[in-house]
């Protein structure tokens, strides 16, 4: 299958994103930079409550769904508006439309995403690959599930794997927009994950990398604010074309796990960011200012809508933006504790007020967090040390060597945890950044920020202590997780870096005469320009983003019929595929998910008993996993079948590395079809087998 197939549902993601997320934007009064930055984020919510509301009135999940949901949320801020103009507090506008503004923008977006799509892709000969890993196997039968039933509720899609619970939070985006663009295309599911990676990874992340980097750094100059005009539109255009040059995202997501919720939920991060920025009002003699928005109760409803979007394309997502947030804050309150002691006596006496009553509450908050974290880990029957031992949590270098790699914008990838080179030429321009940002008063936060995640990706790749499964618990002490934020902060910088030094350097060179006025803002553009395309080609073409592409290649893999290790070869997805030419729809199959049988649902559109590798299953479906060979001598089985509707078996010798435990919990399904009367062979493609269950029927 040629990589063009691919365009038509990466057209159907972008619609299903972008157009609601615009529309709600422009009905916001919100333009330009803002509206594309926070239409990924608006998209996301209105896909998330489509899918509850739909799932609770019990109407499909689709394109009308999606139309009606939007509609009701525009007409809903239109009415706003027109209230408020009627009070005569009508929200003014934030941004404008002016091409100039945003055309940019939108090139260096497209830029990034062809980048990011081929970096990704380079060793991925077809877009009908899934990547060989543990979570793939929930993530493609969810969209399965979704595609086939209609129910996109994030509080049923747990049920895949909790079969019997009626409340069963998972979050859905990613699934709803994997089974949107297949339904609409007629791509098979696997094809669609790509094309919803693609969609997202690419024009969310780098459009909300322009939005931040406006509202963070469009007035910054180098040493001071007296930063040109053109700088907001030359800073988010260069981030935007930037968000595709760092190892840690959107790459490392795919590469591991593969965390597609997870990485469809830090496309949001800068968007969160921004917000939060624009949100704080800090005071008018502050040494440093982000852009404010025009009305801090529309920004204050802009961040609850990204809350939504964050609690439905994944909720950790929250806990990232806290970290990147929390010096942002802090910076923001010492700002106006300042402002408000130089105001007189009075001031001074309420600043140290407020100052005691924070202090106070960090140190109960601290404090809360301690108990919280001995409570979670059970310290008292189990210590810490026992805890967050699983192969990915693992130090695998020394702690010096994960804060080096940390610093230079690099990590480990998988498969082998094989630590990458850095990109060169980036991690000079963002050490330069980081110098900067700390001798210029108001942008020492972005160095916290920085900093603090590499020391916390640090703590996860290089450090088994107690201290550090504490500090990265709420990440699971994954270092992919963590090392995959830095770029949400580290693309800014690297863009503002880029610009401001740029404008500074066009300024020094020039002769005697001509230093007395500003240089022209076509020589800055072109400078600009060309800096950015080094950086960014240097990036592309380097060790770094060459060795994340080789890497895919890797987990992308499909032999032909030696599994050694992974989950399918080409000779099962062949017969896995081709499962409807015998399977009847309604009917069931059952396999050892663990040989890749679980993705019958996905490519082949027959539903599976087992769809996951792990889960909680009801009772029949523990029957069948640990007793179906007995079905002569355990009354329980035959009853479970036929209630079950299974008539299907699909052997493989062939098992995905990992958990044996796990995956011998289901060795009765292989037992049933070498046992007389148990099962009836109907076809086989290399070593994999598709059985008619005979037993019980």
């Amino acid at each position: 299958m040629s990589w063009s197939a691919v365009a038509p549902p990466v057209a159907v993601v972008l619609a299903a994103v972008l157009l609601p997320g615009l529309a709600l934007a422009a009905a916001a009064r919100l333009r330009g930079i803002v509206a594309l930055g926070l239409a990924g984020p608006l998209g996301y919510a209105i896909i998330g409550i489509t899918g509850v509301a739909a799932g609770a009135i019990g109407i499909p999940f689709g394109w009308p769904a999606i139309a009606v949901t939007t509609a009701v949320l525009v007409v809903l801020a239109i009415a706003a508006r027109a209230a408020l103009r009627a009070a005569g507090a009508a929200p003014a506008p934030w941004d404008s439309w002016r091409p100039l503004g945003w055309a940019p923008v939108v090139l260096g977006a497209a830029i990034a995403t062809t980048a990011i799509t081929v970096v990704a892709f380079a060793h991925v000969p077809s877009p009908d690959r899934l990547t060989q890993t543990y979570d793939t196997v929930f993530h493609v039968n969810a969209a399965a599930s979704i595609a086939e039933t209609g129910d996109a509720s994030s509080l049923h899609l747990y049920r895949l794997t909790h079969p019997g619970k009626q409340l069963a939070f998972y979050p859905a985006v990613w699934h709803s927009l994997t089974a949107l663009a297949s339904t609409t295309t007629g791509v098979d599911i696997a094809v669609a994950a790509n094309a919803t990676w693609i969609g997202t990874a690419g024009p969310v992340f780098s459009l909300g990398s322009a939005f931040v980097a406006a509202v963070v750094f469009g007035r910054a100059g180098l040493r001071r604010d007296d930063a040109a005009p053109v700088q907001r539109t030359l800073v988010a255009t260069v981030a935007a074309v930037l968000a595709s040059a760092f190892v840690a995202f959107p790459y490392l997501l795919l590469d591991f796990g593969t965390l597609y919720p997870n990485g469809l939920a830090y496309t949001l991060l800068p968007a969160g960011l921004g917000i939060v920025a624009a949100l704080l009002p800090f005071p008018e003699r502050a040494s440093w200012r982000p852009e404010s928005a025009p009305v801090r109760w529309r920004t204050a409803l802009l961040l609850l809508g990204w809350g939504l979007a964050a609690a439905f394309a994944h909720p950790r997502s929250a806990v990232a933006l806290l970290v990147l947030a929390a010096p942002l804050v802090v910076a923001w309150f010492a700002a106006r504790m300042t402002a408000l002691s130089a105001s007189g006596q009075r001031g001074r006496r309420r600043a140290r007020l407020i100052w005691a009553v924070a202090v106070g509450a960090a140190v109960l908050l601290v404090v809360l967090a301690v108990l919280f974290v001995l409570h979670y880990y059970d310290v008292g029957t189990r210590p810490i040390s026992d805890h967050l031992n699983g192969g990915p949590a693992l130090a695998r270098e020394t702690f010096p060597q994960a804060l080096l790699q940390g610093l230079l914008a690099t990590s480990l990838v998988v498969p082998g945890q094989t630590a990458l080179p850095p990109s060169v030429l980036l991690a000079v321009v963002a050490f330069v950044g980081l110098l900067a940002a700390l001798l210029r008063p108001g942008l020492r936060w972005v160095v916290v920020v920085y900093l603090g995640l590499v020391l916390l990706y640090g703590f996860a790749a290089g450090s088994d202590s107690d201290l550090a499964k504490i500090a990265t618990g709420l990440w699971d002490k994954d270092k992919f997780r963590i090392i995959a934020i830095l770029p949400t902060i580290g693309v800014p910088l690297v863009a503002w870096t880029v610009v401001a030094g740029t404008a500074e350097l066009t300024a020094t060179l020039r002769s005697r005469r001509a230093r007395r006025s500003d240089p022209r803002a076509r020589t800055v553009v072109v400078a600009t320009a060309v800096v950015t395309a080094v950086v960014a080609v240097s990036a592309w073409t380097g060790p770094a983003l060459g060795g994340v592409s080789s890497a895919m290649g890797e987990v992308f893999a499909l032999p032909q019929s030696q599994k050694g290790g992974l989950l399918v070869d080409a000779d099962e997805m062949a017969l896995l595929e081709a499962v409807p030419r015998f399977v009847p729809k309604g009917e069931l199959i059952v396999g050892n998910p663990w040989n890749g049988s679980a993705l019958a649902w996905a490519l082949g559109g027959r539903r599976v008993l087992f769809p996951h590798l792990g889960g909680y299953w009801d009772y029949d479906g523990r029957v069948i996993q640990r007793a179906l060979d007995d079905w002569r001598t355990d009354d329980r089985v035959c009853p479970a079948v036929r209630a079950q509707n299974v008539r299907w078996v699909i052997t493989d010798p062939g098992r995905l590395r990992g958990d044996r435990k796990a995956a011998n919990r289901f060795s009765a399904i292989d037992r049933v079809v070498t046992k007389p009367g148990g099962a009836q062979l109907v076809a086989s493609s290399g070593s994999t087998r598709l059985w008619r269950l005979t037993a019980c029927w």
